[in-house]
């Protein structure tokens, strides 16, 4: 199963945690953790490329997570925060269509 944990700050996305694998296919052939990767890489590249706004970010096999650093302004906080619920979205799609694979828990940081 794969837990996908959103940091908040004040209820508002400054980050997230994703862990475990889905369990749906062989090693490099599960679609549901390739479609988790492949939206969870697309977050961080959103918020580290795109918005350029300094995170601590990982990214290991079966573990990923990124946050924003402290400090970060208040309309930088805003637009990643999008980002973030973006991403959200998209996994909880994936839920969805597979939903023994992934469970959501929220953490304020």
């Amino acid at each position: 199963m794969i837990t996908v944990t959103a940091l908040l700050e004040n209820g508002t996305p400054v980050g997230f945690t994703v862990t475990g694998h889905a369990g749906q296919g062989a090693y490099g052939e599960d679609l549901v953790c390739a479609a988790v990767s492949a939206i969870v890489q697309t977050a961080i590249l959103g918020v580290t490329e795109v918005l350029k706004l300094n995170a601590g970010v990982s990214v290991e096999e079966g573990n990923s997570s990124c946050i924003l650093e402290q400090g970060t302004g208040e309309a930088d906080a805003a637009r990643a925060a999008i980002v973030f619920e973006t991403m959200l979205t998209g996994l909880k799609s994936v839920q969805a269509a597979y939903p023994r694979t992934l469970k959501f828990r929220n953490k304020e940081v």
